[in-house]
């Protein structure tokens, strides 16, 4: 079975605290006696369903049109439940019961349960959520080689009440102190998904040359 795990792309969705959003402007309608549909997108590029790339938190670091594109597509992704609530820090600790699990896993899905807020309380999701420790970034870059990227249920792998501490996270993910990067997938919905090892995954951006991050579509099979 294959499920979609982007959110659907539009205005008024939670997102980082004071970043750009997302509008549609008609260009052409039928209706309005043109003869075909069009429109601009105004979209920034960390809203919604989206992955972080390389030079996002890494001035010397690739572009997203640079990363392989094989690096998009995942055939040993790993979905663990570790709940947290508003403002809670992932830590190695929490992988602990896992570790032989996730050191063959080449996509970490990581689901705290903290999509319920995005719709009932999207303040709380935009402003305290759960956040990845630079401590955890450390060790999935010294102990899961096969990692290419983290997959999060809420808004960014950073928490808006400790950037300090995000920064680093983001900046050790990236590959700002490692000699490979792993990206960053934020605001995944995975309600519905099976815990465990699925059969694939894919998160594929946008293809706009010099971009940091992009949206991207995301799917897994199970």
């Amino acid at each position: 079975m294959y499920q979609i795990l982007s959110y659907p792309i539009k205005e008024g969705q939670p997102t980082w605290p004071g970043n750009p959003t997302f509008s549609l402007e008609p260009h052409t309608s039928i209706a309005g006696g043109d003869t075909a549909n069009t429109c601009t997108i105004h979209l920034f590029n960390h809203y919604g369903t989206h992955l972080d790339g390389p030079m996002h938190f890494y001035g010397k670091g690739i572009s997203l049109d640079q990363v392989p594109f094989k690096h998009f597509f995942f055939h040993k992704p790993l979905l663990l439940d570790i709940p947290k609530e508003p403002g809670g820090k992932l830590m190695p600790e929490d992988l602990i019961l896992y570790r032989e699990y996730v050191k063959d896993a080449d996509l970490l899905l990581i689901r705290t349960g903290f999509w319920k807020y995005r719709g009932e309380k999207p303040d709380v999701y935009e402003n305290n959520g759960p956040a990845v420790s630079s401590r955890l970034a450390r060790y999935l870059q010294d102990n899961m080689g096969h990692l290419k990227a983290v997959a999060l249920d809420f808004v960014s792998l950073a928490s808006y009440s400790d950037t300090k501490d995000g920064d680093l996270a983001h900046q050790i993910m990236l590959g700002m102190y490692h000699s490979r990067y792993i990206c960053i997938i934020e605001d995944v919905n995975m309600e519905g998904l099976p815990s465990g090892f699925l059969k694939h995954a894919a998160a594929v951006p946008l293809m706009i040359e010099g971009i940091d991050s992009s949206p991207v579509t995301m799917w897994a099979e199970y």
